[in-house]
């Protein structure tokens, strides 16, 4: 009932399929030598590799990861955790084709209003930004502008360098997506 999209360590793909074990029913990964397929292998999880260079255009590859997706029965939810591929309208049209559709969720490292698109730890170390925030949102056509479903904020210490901040707001990252995704799907727990 959950797919997770992944392009790069899988730490939250981890931390999804630690918490939802029988419910999450394969990766996505545009990546060959992505960390996250190991993961992935040594849950039994099927991972369907689908890397983006192997295709002419956007659209073409994501055609084909809408084939892969159909393969698979009652996906409730979709995760990009880590998924470093912006999607086309073309894989917004061809996943409402698939019924029923399902929930596509993204985990943003920062307040939608505030900054868009990759690199945001680094745009608010670059802009001092005392506190900052993570978001889980619906994706929509329009880059990072979906409906916020779940949000949590932190401060940013003085001199802490987007690194320090990355490890130190992953088990943030963790949290937030499970959390989200329980309610997503009606499963409640102490996460």
């Amino acid at each position: 009932m959950i797919v997770v999209f992944a392009s790069g360590s899988g730490t939250n793909f981890e931390a999804i399929a630690n918490a939802f074990p029988l419910d999450v029913k394969a990766l996505v990964c545009n990546k060959e030598s992505a960390l996250v397929i190991k993961k992935a292998q040594n849950k039994n999880i099927p991972c369907f590799v689908i890397p983006h260079t192997h295709f002419l255009s956007r659209a073409d590859h994501e055609i084909e990861i809408i084939n892969k997706l159909t393969t698979i029965k009652n996906i409730k939810v979709i995760v990009l955790a880590g998924y470093m591929r912006v999607l086309t309208a073309t894989f917004f049209t061809e996943l409402r084709k698939t019924q029923p559709t399902p929930l596509l969720i993204n985990l943003h490292p920062a307040n939608l209003n505030t900054y868009k698109g990759a690199h945001a730890y680094e745009y608010a170390i670059d802009n001092h930004f005392s506190r900052w925030e993570l978001t889980v949102h619906e994706v929509i056509e329009e880059l990072d502008a979906g409906p916020v479903l779940n949000s949590i904020e932190f401060p940013i210490f003085p001199f802490e360098t987007v690194q320090q901040l990355q490890e130190r707001v992953r088990p943030l990252e963790h949290k937030l997506l499970t959390s989200t995704l329980a309610k997503i799907i009606g499963q409640e727990k102490n996460l």
